[in-house]
């Protein structure tokens, strides 16, 4: 057995999370416990890795209910929605069959919920209606719902994922934001105390300085770091050199790629850090537009950065323009420049804000369907193009 499935905790004191995450889960669990609460879900959200769907598990597995689980490998369209996800959360089990139920006695999971597809179609193969079933099934569950997610701002841009965020309590999933707070400090003496139990009951030994660059070239993805100290085992009870290590590529996300941009001052690695990002240019460009002036807050600096980044924005134009894919990355390279031109940063730490004209979009996006049927209703009855 693998050791990211061999040492999964199976209970909560077991879990590699900061104090106030667990906190945020327990309040929740005990107001289920009480009765029905006001926000019937929970979303947990972050990078993948960091133990999101672990404690899920070991949750139910401390509180004794089982977990009826749907994941990204199944269909999740209305009709799966309401197969599953909708009895779980009415009714009983088979061991509780025949008794009153009082409470709440299983959780329902929707694992990686962002990656659920609404194609137009069942032609398409889209989770077609998934998301509007699932809002229906949050405000009329019985049971605790659970929602995991990798890319949460990716799932609020989804027609009806609104009614699902409203109806739940919101967890942003990160074990620490800065390396000087308490969150961070807890985090790693938790996770060097689990650590030295795995290499002592599987016999392997690993310096301390090794299992230091084993977690900071991982971050905070334990998966990664569990992976990277089993690849090792193999060298068996000597001791393993320094070049026995090596590091996992990674995909660079929104967050960590615009806090390069504006705190590291080097164009260089700004640029490493795009090469293998998860989000779009017109995202990037965006998200600095957005985030700019916190960072910034000298005219002077001001002033430079807007006009590297309306140069930016000339070759996004260009590529719709001419389909020339190409120029998204000239207009990258363009916008990684701001990295050099704030002088004066901002020494605070900055709470980086989701770019207001994507979610004014995404508000309008209902709008702009029904004006497009009333529009094509209208086309018909009067004999005239849509456009007309």
């Amino acid at each position: 057995m693998v050791w990211v499935e061999k040492y999964r905790p199976r209970k909560i004191s077991d879990l590699i999370v900061s104090d106030s995450i667990l906190q945020q889960i327990s309040n929740w669990i005990k107001l289920w416990n009480e009765g029905t609460p006001v926000k019937k879900a929970m979303i947990l959200y972050g990078p993948p890795g960091v133990g999101k769907t672990t404690t899920v598990h070991a949750l139910a597995n401390q509180l004794g209910w089982p977990v009826v689980e749907m994941n990204a490998s199944d269909m999740r369209n209305r009709d799966s929605m309401k197969r599953v996800a909708l009895m779980a959360s009415l009714y009983g089990d088979l061991t509780t069959m025949g008794e009153t139920q009082h409470g709440p006695n299983k959780i329902i999971l929707i694992d990686e919920a962002d990656n659920i597809f609404e194609g137009r179609s069942k032609s398409t193969g889209g989770d077609t209606g998934g998301i509007s079933e699932l809002a229906r099934i949050v405000k009329s569950t019985r049971n605790p719902i659970i929602l995991t997610m990798n890319d949460y701002y990716e799932f609020r841009r989804k027609s009806g994922a609104s009614d699902i965020i409203n109806n739940s309590l919101n967890i942003e999933f990160l074990q620490y934001r800065r390396r000087n707070d308490t969150d961070y400090k807890q985090f790693r003496m938790k996770l060097f105390a689990r650590i030295s139990h795995i290499l002592r009951e599987e016999s392997v030994n690993i310096s301390q300085g090794q299992i230091t660059r084993i977690v900071d070239a991982n971050n905070n993805d334990i998966r990664g770091i569990l992976n990277d100290l089993e690849s090792m085992r193999d060298f068996g009870t000597g001791p393993i050199s320094d070049l026995d290590i090596g590091t996992r590529d990674s995909s660079e996300n929104i967050y960590n790629a615009i806090s390069t941009t504006f705190k590291s001052g080097n164009y260089e690695q700004v640029l490493r850090a795009l090469n293998d990002k998860d989000f779009t240019t017109e995202d990037y460009l965006m998200w600095i537009d957005q985030n700019l002036p916190e960072e910034a807050p000298e005219p002077e600096d001001l002033m430079r950065s807007y006009d590297l980044l309306s140069r930016a924005d000339v070759f996004i134009g260009r590529v719709y323009k001419k389909q020339h894919f190409a120029f998204k990355r000239y207009a990258e390279e363009l916008a990684a420049g701001v990295s050099v031109m704030i002088n004066d940063r901002n020494p605070h730490y900055v709470k980086y804000k989701f770019p207001t004209l994507i979610m004014s979009m995404s508000r309008m996006r209902e709008s702009r369907r029904s004006r497009n049927n009333l529009f094509s209703r209208l086309s018909a009855i009067s004999h005239t193009s849509r456009r007309k």
